[in-house]
């Protein structure tokens, strides 16, 4: 198993117990190494919270996160920073392209975060971009591309570490059918090429479908809805 969730809780509340709302409940995941799984379930049920904490972008309550056997909630906040740069791929709803930066920029910046140099940031950009069919817009600012171009940009940007594998919170979710599908094949279209693991979090039941595993997320457990 390349990642492994064990007994996680999360709660929120607001100064008393009696507010207190659970929303991941002793909660076990595991994903295999190359499979894309998908995560669905109602608006407000803690799949982005469940994907922020796979992503170490937040902390559980309790619980583990085992990546490739090793124990991340261990890990300090500089050793998380970099476990996260360079493990860990990620692609949400809205692209976060940064607005000054050109697209080669804004997918060269998590490797030049890592301590490249710009010059080899700069070219593996680029050859990821010819890659992904997007070489020709390398010099446009992210106001200058479609709204399915600025989500196939981010979605090179997360893959310029070649991370172990990609989080993705709806990331169809602010495109229409045709930029859906088209970021959809594309990140099938990698799996393949590229072995690349892929936790979607998504509402779309098509694209969920598509999966090798489907979960919904219920009262703080994950129920299998599928097995290929």
């Amino acid at each position: 198993m390349i990642l492994q969730a064990k007994h996680i809780t999360k709660s929120y509340y607001e100064g008393t117990e009696e507010t207190r709302l659970t929303v991941l409940d002793d909660l076990d995941f595991s994903m295999k190494q190359g499979s894309i799984v998908s995560i669905t379930g109602l608006s407000g049920s803690g799949k982005s919270t469940f994907l922020h904490i796979l992503g170490t972008l937040d902390q559980p309550d309790s619980g583990n996160i085992i990546f490739k056997e090793r124990d991340i909630r261990s890990f300090n906040e500089s050793d998380l920073a970099h476990f996260r740069n360079m493990n860990i791929g990620f692609v949400f709803q809205f692209h976060h392209l940064l607005p000054e930066l050109t697209t080669i920029e804004n997918v060269a910046m998590p490797k030049m975060i890592s301590g490249k140099s710009y010059k080899e940031s700069i070219r593996a950009s680029e050859e990821l971009l010819e890659s992904l069919d997007l070489i020709e817009r390398r010099y446009h600012y992210p106001h200058q591309l479609s709204g399915g171009e600025q989500q196939r940009v981010a979605v090179a940007r997360a893959l310029i570490n070649n991370p172990d594998i990609v989080l993705a919170d709806e990331p169809t979710g602010n495109l229409d059918s045709i930029h859906s599908k088209e970021l959809t094949d594309l990140i099938w279209s990698l799996n393949e090429r590229f072995d690349t693991t892929v936790l979607l979090v998504t509402h779309n039941d098509e694209l969920a479908k598509r999966a090798d595993e489907v979960y919904n997320l219920m009262d703080g457990k994950l129920h299998k809805l599928n097995n290929k």
